[in-house]
């Protein structure tokens, strides 16, 4: 059947078109319809999102340090050899975020910290760093991983999100909708790391080479520019565009961050990254059901955990598909340390090293002086405060940009593979479609938001992210049943 006649490709394209529509013709009536919705949904389902994150870990350790992790996703070779692997999960599931988050992030909880603890305000601030960027999030790019590629591998079906179900429901009428849903919080994930990620590219333009206007009008032109290049690295395969710019990202990411390293305080970021990590691993149950001594505000669990915990979860199809696709020939236990451990300790090692070096530079949380509180200018900032300013902060703006490419090329992939019925190679027919719906997308989405961008994409994450939650732990549920039958039989 061709492609284009199938229900889940039509479905999304008719909900894709719909959203553009209102977005466009009523923008201040749906930012406003967003909001209520976003607001009710934390308001009843946030804590839900907590424990989800929580059981996702839990039941990735348990599955990893059974006899379960001796399963082979497939036979043969590995796909990909072990950089190459890291470099493109990594770039996908991350990169861009934190270029973004690096330094803004850790100085907010330094400045700013969300409760009273026993630990010093370095140590505190890196913590909670760590808990918005570690175990979680990769453990729901994880479990989403590991479940499609167990059933594209080893049970010979294409990569849907609705394969899992119908090894208990064949054909059964969840089929299109729960794909559909997989398509739509793909999109809605991208164009939020596309939207903030093309708004720190104008920012640092205007930072480090020429003034530019941060107007809605130069971000779409940038949008249109980074969907074109993804879309044609989409086209070039896994193998070319996508495997070599992921490898290019982390060659220059390791460079960026060994330069900090060695020219800044060493041994303070080596005791800050040690510290932070014992207090995170100490107290990562009780921070993820919000309880005892560990307890914050609502407020800042709705502006922060909330709001992180939507996004991995809208990030999850496209980055568990991708990731599957990239995973062929490892065992449960090695994709599962490799996915949930490995980034998760490169992450905390790169906010040690620029959370530290910008403590030093604040001082005390009382003499800052709000250097770095911009989320798109705070990593520009940063680098003027090191030897080779002008070295470090063009490769820093260009780093951004791959990155973006990487997570736009991604998830136009993944897309493709979805609306091609689960095809693990689609045709370019399919990326060009795709690449332009998401582009499409993303300007909407600046449309609506404007000044208001990042509000008006976490209302979108937040809305998205919590009918795809069921439709995953439906996954979970028939995946974990699949697996004790395999175990009895």
């Amino acid at each position: 059947m061709n492609a284009y006649r199938q229900p889940t490709f039509l479905y999304s394209l008719l909900a894709s078109l719909l959203f553009l529509l209102f977005a466009f013709l009523f923008p201040s009536g749906f930012t406003e319809w967003l909001e209520e919705v976003a607001g009710d949904t934390l308001f009843y389902f946030g804590d839900f999102y907590l424990l989800l994150g929580l059981f996702m870990v839990l039941v990735l350790l348990v599955i990893a340090l059974s006899p379960w992790g001796k399963i082979t996703l497939g036979e043969g070779p590995l796909a990909y050899g072990w950089f190459s692997w890291m470099a493109m999960l990594y770039s996908t599931g991350m990169g861009a975020g934190l270029m973004l988050r690096a330094v803004q992030e850790p100085v907010f909880y330094f400045t700013q910290p969300p409760r009273a603890s026993a630990w010093n305000p370095e140590v505190f601030a890196l913590e909670y760093t760590f808990f918005h960027w570690g175990l979680t999030p990769w453990a729901f790019y994880g479990m989403f991983g590991l479940i499609i590629g167990y059933l594209v591998y080893g049970k010979s079906r294409r990569m849907l999100s609705s394969s899992i179900l119908n090894e208990r429901y064949q054909q059964s009428w969840l089929t299109v909708p729960i794909d559909v849903v997989t398509i739509l919080s793909t999109l809605f994930g991208v164009v939020g790391a596309v939207g903030l990620g093309s708004r720190q590219l104008l920012a640092g333009f205007s930072e480090i080479l020429v003034p530019v206007e941060l107007s809605y009008v130069n971000n779409a032109y940038l949008v249109l520019f980074l969907g074109s290049l993804a879309t044609l690295s989409a086209f070039s395969g896994l193998s070319r565009g996508i495997r070599n710019i992921s490898r290019f990202n982390i060659g220059m990411a390791l460079f960026l961050l060994t330069f900090t390293l060695l020219v800044g305080d060493t041994w303070h970021m080596a005791e800050n990254f040690a510290a932070a990590l014992g207090a995170y691993l100490y107290d990562f149950f009780p921070m993820s059901i919000n309880a005892g001594e560990m307890r914050v505000s609502e407020a800042f669990l709705m502006d922060w955990t909330y709001f992180y915990w939507a996004f991995w979860l809208s990030w999850a199809p496209f980055t568990g598909v991708f990731i599957a696709r990239i995973s062929k020939g490892r065992t449960f236990r090695e994709f599962i340390f490799g996915v949930l451990l490995v980034p998760s300790f490169g992450t905390f090692i790169w906010f040690a090293v620029f959370g530290s070096e910008a403590f030093l530079n604040i001082g005390l949380p009382e003499a800052y002086r709000g250097q770095f509180d911009s989320l798109y200018h705070s990593i520009f900032v940063f680098f003027e405060g090191l030897p080779l300013t002008k070295l470090l902060q063009p490769l820093s703006l260009l780093l951004v940009f791959t990155f973006l490419i990487t997570s736009i090329d991604s998830a136009i992939f993944v897309l493709g593979m979805f609306a091609d019925n689960g095809n693990n190679e689609p045709g370019r027919r399919n990326l060009l479609v795709w690449g332009s719906i998401l582009v499409l997308f993303t300007v909407a989405t600046l449309f609506i938001g404007k000044d208001q961008l990042l509000a008006a994409i976490s209302q979108l994450l937040i809305v998205m992210a919590l009918p795809f939650s069921w439709i995953y732990l439906l996954m979970m549920g028939a995946f974990l049943r699949i697996l004790f039958k395999k175990s009895v039989s």
